[in-house]
């Protein structure tokens, strides 16, 4: 199954992709890959920035990595609006994000992939993405692993 799985995920292409405007603009969408990318200042900076933010303890904060533009690699699969609120800093402070209101000054985008997938072949994907763009934040892989 694994087998089949990987080579769905290679042959995968999006059914829509288009980049985040607002949360009220989102349509549903159930099964998605979203890269959020940090488009202008310095990365070093808003690295730094968010560890001193992860450091005071306030939130649950997503993981650091290393430096880059490319902020964080994500998938939902039950419910992009709500996933995307939580980064922009709407959600709970006890759930793993960016909470970027909280911390980040600068201008970000966010582009959205849409897929009709198994769960397991959109992790697959995620994680191709994630060692391709190397975010500078967040877990590679599955919740569970």
């Amino acid at each position: 199954m694994l087998i089949q799985h990987c080579h769905a995920a290679k042959t995968a292409i999006p059914v829509q992709e288009f980049i985040f405007s607002t949360v009220d603009d989102l349509p549903s969408i159930s099964k998605a890959i979203y890269i959020i990318e940090q488009v202008d200042g310095d990365m070093n900076e808003t690295f730094n920035h968010f560890r001193i933010f992860k450091a005071e303890g306030t939130h649950a904060c997503a993981r650091l990595n290393v430096p880059c533009t490319v902020m964080y690699v994500g998938s939902s699969t039950t419910g992009l609006k709500n996933r995307l609120k939580q980064h922009l800093g709407q959600g709970q402070k006890s759930t793993y994000a960016l909470h970027l209101s909280q911390w980040f000054q600068g201008q970000f985008k966010i582009t959205i992939r849409q897929y009709e997938v198994d769960h397991q072949v959109l992790q697959l994907i995620e994680d191709d993405l994630s060692h391709q763009l190397k975010p500078a934040f967040g877990k590679w892989g599955a919740n569970n692993k």
